[in-house]
């Protein structure tokens, strides 16, 4: 009988030395996670100097005008004192002979052509007028030297209508106007309402259309202070902005002070069940 308890004694003694080990490495992991769960400045602050974890871009020193490429809507509009070539450039309704894909956006006020497959626009009087490959300015100048003969000191403005850029993450996606000629992707992001904490700045996606139709997949890490002058700085046209969450957040802290108020809580708790287990089972 005396053995039969002393062996009872040792295997209750032996559960409690398990237990021990399990509650202490249970404990342990889950204060790593909780840690490597922070979201710290690391994580989400822009311009930080490139070192082993944050990437050096190369500097671009002239970044390249937006080209026009297939389906792109322009707005045209030719500016002379005459009232009559006004009247035949700047008309409304699009009915005139050549002028197939030549539409009103009411909501904007402009009337656009949109280009074609084989890259071309259909101009009053002129005829197909190739576009793509082109720049805004370049598509000014062509048109300017072509209505020589038709209309005397008169001026043409050219401007992209689908001036737009996405932007999507795990909580929000929008569609957003491009302002100004040259607009950054910080300017881009402010625009949009910045990033959330939880954003991994550090594998952003930009998908880009490429002149033959094909479309680019880049990555690249927001936080690096070199993006400035890069391939990445400036955004364009129909550029999609993707930024995922970091990945595995179960535990989502975004300060020291939380990630050390819900350790300390963990660590009690861990300890008010060792306590109980002390009590339950005999020495």
């Amino acid at each position: 009988m005396l053995i039969k308890f002393a062996h009872i004694i040792n295997k209750k003694r032996q559960y409690r030395k398990d237990f021990s080990h399990t509650l202490e490495m249970t404990m342990l992991f889950a204060i790593l996670t909780l840690f490597t769960s922070c979201v710290t400045n690391r994580k989400t602050h822009y311009l930080q100097e490139p070192d082993k974890s944050i990437p050096n871009y190369p500097e671009v020193y002239t970044p390249m005008d937006y080209q026009i490429q297939k389906s792109d809507e322009l707005n045209i509009r030719v500016i002379t004192l005459d009232p009559e070539s006004r009247k035949v450039f700047n008309a409304y309704g699009g009915s005139s002979t050549g002028m197939s894909n030549y539409s009103s956006n009411n909501s904007k006020g402009l009337y656009t052509y949109t280009v074609y497959d084989d890259g071309t626009i259909d101009f009053p009087y002129i005829g197909a007028i190739e576009v793509a490959g082109k720049t805004t300015r370049e598509v000014k100048n062509v048109i300017e030297e072509k209505l020589v003969d038709y209309v005397k000191d008169c001026s043409v403005e050219v401007n992209l209508v689908n001036s737009f850029y996405n932007i999507i993450t795990n909580n929000k996606a929008g569609r957003y106007q491009i302002t100004k000629e040259k607009m950054t992707i910080f300017e881009a992001l402010a625009v949009a309402g910045d990033l959330n904490e939880y954003s991994d700045r550090k594998n952003v996606q930009i998908m880009r259309q490429n002149l033959d139709g094909t479309t680019t997949i880049r990555k690249f890490d927001l936080r690096s202070k070199s993006i400035i002058g890069s391939e990445f700085y400036y955004v364009q046209p129909n550029d999609i902005i993707y930024v995922k969450s970091f990945g595995g957040q179960f535990f989502r802290i975004n300060s020291f002070l939380t990630a050390l108020g819900v350790t300390t809580t963990t660590i009690s708790f861990g300890l008010l069940i060792w306590q109980i287990v002390k009590l339950c089972i005999p020495k």
